[in-house]
């Protein structure tokens, strides 16, 4: 993804976490207040409620006049201003009686202007900064006729009202203050838990800068299936840029015997000049095709080589290479009709890079041999000797190495023998080095019969 498009997923899960804390905690918010509010609203009311009964319990009918004590046991009655009212108005919304805090009142008139409720009704509610509840009630006079009066209570509503933006303050800076421990411990959380993301981030920038070649460390679970992935990744690509510089050094040391014979081919020999042309473009496309395929893959089924042929036309091309040395080239007869399982360009790079040796190390003699053991029916070994100096054990462990060279005076790059060695063992031969019969080292392998 581009700059411009990335994103960060810090903040991304921030920004979520925010707003479905801001929405659960607003709704919490929303639920708490509004259940704060109908309990002050209830317990307002049933506080009117008793003082309305209070009057009522005080009041007397005398003939057709409504009674009650000019000073009233609840203090807040008998002083003006106080915030507490008592009025009584009868059937035609007249005023029955008032109390002494009623003096400043202003809002009689609406008082009168509602309509009477029902004997028995009542109603609590809010008007003019006040809360009030009222009750209808109906008496029998002295003549036996019902006489209809209706008893308010008014409260000031503003110890109510602040008691409420109190209770509102305490509640959403609580819960604002919750919502910020909230986010920065999800900050904390969210920081501890991208830790390994992270960690693999700077891993790949290690990678990509060339200072490790794997990612390392601990992961999570969750991660380990990803890194496992890209370190086979990293390591199947690293595999194939091995493989194509291998695959390179070989291509120039495989060139080398055709250039060889070229240079010694006198102007008359056209045909050979041709052979060896024909020889080096199959090598190029051979190396190369082993460039692309994984050398582990091991054989292929259905593959056969002429194992004899293979040894007359390399004899053939170092002979004509190393005519100016007096050295002879002994090949046994072998069965024709026996195959080796395996790739002909195989078997040509690998005896091929071993008589060669032969004819640079060896004095005078190079043998091929074959050989059929009664229990090993399945292979055929195949021996190449020298009567050349020979190799100790640590050199044997040593030319196999690739770039590694024990000779410093022959022309080379030390690639030859562990080409050989790479080739067989994606057969999954194994090259075995020891002293000859001949004098000098002996070169060994069990090559697969193809049946």
């Amino acid at each position: 993804m581009t700059a411009a498009g990335s994103f960060s997923l810090t903040r991304r899960l921030l920004i979520s976490a925010a707003l479905l804390m801001s929405f659960f905690l607003g709704l919490t918010g929303l639920a708490l207040d509004r259940a704060f509010v109908n309990s002050q609203l209830a317990g307002q009311s049933e506080r009117l409620f008793i003082r309305v009964f209070n009057l009522l319990s005080l009041a007397e009918l005398d003939d057709i006049t409504l009674s009650l004590p000019a000073i009233l046991r609840e203090e807040r009655f008998n002083a003006p201003e106080s915030g507490l009212i008592g009025i009584v108005l009868d059937a035609n919304r007249q005023s029955a009686w008032e109390s002494q805090s009623s003096e400043w009142f202003s809002e009689l008139a609406w008082l009168r202007a509602k309509p009477s409720l029902v004997p028995g009704g009542e109603e609590f509610g809010a008007y003019g900064g006040y809360v009030y509840q009222r009750n209808g009630f109906v008496w029998e006079d002295a003549t036996g006729q019902d006489r209809y009066f209706e008893f308010w209570v008014l409260e000031d509503a503003g110890p109510y009202n602040r008691s409420i933006q109190t209770f509102r303050r305490q509640l959403w800076g609580g819960l604002g203050a919750a919502s910020v421990a909230l986010l920065a411990l999800m900050f904390l959380v969210t920081a501890w838990g991208l830790k390994p993301l992270r960690q693999l981030a700077l891993h790949l920038n290690r990678i990509r800068s060339g200072d490790a070649d794997q990612l390392v460390g601990r992961y999570p679970t969750e991660l380990t299936p990803l890194t496992d992935s890209l370190n086979q990744l990293l390591k199947a690509e690293q595999h194939q840029r091995e493989r194509y510089r291998k695959a390179m050094a070989d291509l120039a040391h495989s060139l080398k015997t055709p250039l060889s014979v070229i240079r010694t081919l006198s102007a008359g020999e056209q045909s050979s000049l041709n052979e060896q042309v024909d020889r080096m473009d199959q090598i190029v496309r051979y190396q190369l095709q082993r460039a692309v395929t994984d050398a582990r893959s091991g054989p292929v089924l259905g593959q056969r080589c002429d194992l004899h042929g293979v040894v007359v036309r390399l004899a053939s091309a170092l002979e004509k290479a190393y005519r100016s040395e007096d050295k002879v080239l002994d090949i046994p007869e072998l069965d024709r009709t026996l195959f080796v399982a395996m790739d002909s360009n195989d078997v040509l790079e690998v005896l091929g890079n071993l008589i060669e040796n032969g004819f640079k190390y060896g004095r005078s003699v190079i043998g091929v041999s074959y050989e059929q053991r009664p229990d090993t029916q399945s292979v055929v070994l195949v021996h190449v000797d020298d009567d050349g100096p020979g190799l100790s054990e640590l050199a044997r462990v040593e030319v196999l190495t690739r770039g590694k060279r024990l000779d410093t005076i022959q022309p080379g790059h030390g690639i030859g023998l562990a080409m050989v060695n790479d080739i067989l063992a994606s057969y999954r031969v194994e090259l075995q080095i020891g002293n000859g019969p001949l004098g000098g080292a002996r070169f060994s392998m069990a090559l697969p019969i193809a049946r």
